[in-house]
């Protein structure tokens, strides 16, 4: 039998310079237990760095979390990029790493960069300047995030700034992504409404929460058997009746 799974695929940590301090891995998931998510995307801004955390305290939760980075590539378009285990996402954010400009961060323009544990203790601070573009095209981070068996979705594609229709124009054919997020300004009719071929893909919207406020949005729900990243894949795949639901 098929249920419903609340999901909320981007939620930042108070890695990212623009989240706040309050998105400490112990925080997100009260929130998201509190608001009955059970399907969790941890996705900072070109890193990983709190993912372990929050992967540690979720054992406490029953709530799947998917180690994830929100990566910006060199077209300035921000892409979820998302994983079954731990490994698979350090290892892409070695990629990502190794594809950031030599840039430090300046918390006093950008905000702190803090690595935390799951009680929001901090360990330290990213000195790498996260909100910077990757030297990575859309392509080349689409090839990677596969490769590694992972999942690509497009981020808030309704806007202007950081969105892969905002930068580019379209969503390239030939692109494997799969599914496309759309953000809180907009509605799916209204999506729809706007571009033509958005039907071709899987749809979402997520919270993009950058403060625990931000979490109370929750519109898409998966249906699934059971509770893991196989049946999430499936869902986002439309695949033996697993399928993705919004409700407006």
């Amino acid at each position: 039998m098929l249920l419903e799974y609340p999901a909320d695929f981007h939620v930042h940590t108070c890695l990212s310079p623009c989240a706040s301090d309050d998105m400490t891995p112990i925080n997100i998931l009260n929130m998201a237990k509190l608001m009955g998510t059970k399907v969790l995307g941890i996705c900072d801004h070109n890193s990983a760095g709190n993912i372990k955390a929050v992967l540690e305290i979720a054992q406490d939760f029953d709530i799947l979390v998917i180690p994830g980075i929100e990566v910006q590539s060199v077209e300035e378009v921000h892409l979820l990029c998302l994983f079954e285990k731990e490994n698979q996402v350090l290892e892409f954010q070695d990629y990502v790493y190794s594809a950031l400009p030599p840039i430090s961060n300046n918390p006093r323009y950008f905000g702190y960069q803090w690595l935390v544990d799951g009680k929001g203790n901090i360990l330290g601070e990213e000195n790498r300047m996260l909100l910077a573009s990757t030297f990575l095209t859309v392509d080349e981070i689409s090839q990677k995030v596969h490769e590694l068996k992972g999942l690509l979705i497009p981020a808030h594609v309704d806007r202007r700034h950081f969105s892969i229709i905002g930068q580019l124009g379209f969503i390239p054919e030939n692109l494997k992504i799969d599914a496309v997020e759309f953000s809180r300004a907009t509605t799916k009719a209204e999506l729809k409404a706007t571009f033509d071929k958005i039907n071709n893909h899987t749809l979402i919207t997520s919270s993009d929460a950058h403060c625990l406020q931000d979490m109370v949005y929750q519109k898409t729900f998966l249906l699934l058997k059971s509770l893991n990243f196989k049946e999430v894949t499936m869902a986002l795949r439309c695949v033996e009746g697993r399928r993705v639901l919004i409700r407006d």
